[in-house]
């Protein structure tokens, strides 16, 4: 097989887009994940693509238009990526927020994925986004919506990076974070129950020490609620993962 320069552009072209995803995309930007394993994936998923992207050849007329060319590329993967990254944020913040609530943000680890620190339980949400999003095939929406984003956005075409399109990047954050608000609302509800109950107490009885108490008793009820409530965040996490697709092409749509 004979690879003319054109095709081996057409390539670099598919790779740049790729590599974004790689960068932002959960569990595809693990630090965990071998970069030479990553590199050896996002070369084979280019090979593949290669045959089945659609649209016209883009004109080059010289370096420095194909390198403007690799950044849009780049840049369009890397919106698919942070779309869902975005998912994994915010069931993360939820999981610090209980943190916050129960006294165990003292408690940090190091995060071998991110290479910053978490919190005990926002790395518990964290691995039980993973999971959902596994047995939900949520890395197969992002490979589907990489094929199908060289349909909306040809390589030949140029991107639109204007305010629409940052005022809808900036509301899928506002509204990841108002759910990570919700899928915290039961630790942080029986929390406010418990420090009510505290204060009764330190009303009735001052000798006891409430605050004390209150170390004690708080990490127990997190825990709880966060059992009580796994169905909830396990439904949550799933919808969310079927909203990614949505999202995804909201932003194209931007793009253009």
């Amino acid at each position: 097989m004979v690879v003319t320069l054109p095709q081996l552009y057409i390539f670099l072209l598919i790779l740049a887009r790729v590599a974004g995803i790689f960068f932002e995309a959960p569990l595809f930007s693990a630090r965990t994940f071998p970069s030479l394993a990553k590199t050896a994936l996002a070369v084979w998923i280019s090979l593949v693509l290669w045959s089945t992207v659609p649209g016209p050849v883009p004109v080059f007329d010289g370096a420095v238009i194909f390198a403007l060319f690799l950044v849009k590329e780049f840049i369009i993967g890397f919106t698919i990526g942070f779309v869902a990254q975005v998912i994994f944020a915010a069931v993360q913040a939820a999981g610090d927020i209980i943190d916050l609530q129960t006294g165990m943000s003292i408690a940090t680890i190091m995060d071998p994925t991110t290479g910053g620190i978490s919190t005990i339980v926002g790395r518990l949400t964290f691995f039980i986004a993973i999971v959902v999003f596994l047995i939900v095939n949520g890395h197969h929406l992002i490979l589907a919506g990489l094929h199908n984003s060289f349909k909306a956005l040809p390589m030949a075409a140029p991107i639109n990076l204007s305010g629409a399109f940052i005022s809808q990047v900036l509301e899928i954050g506002t509204t990841f974070w108002f759910i990570a608000i919700q899928l915290a609302i039961p630790a942080i509800l029986l929390i406010f129950l418990s420090d009510f109950a505290f204060g009764i107490v330190s009303r009735v009885a001052p000798q006891v020490n409430v605050f004390m108490l209150g170390f004690q008793v708080k990490p127990s009820l997190g825990l709880i609620a966060i059992l009580l409530s796994l169905p909830l965040l396990i439904g949550h996490i799933s919808q969310l993962v079927e909203q990614m697709g949505g999202e995804i092409f909201k932003l194209f749509v931007y793009l253009r």
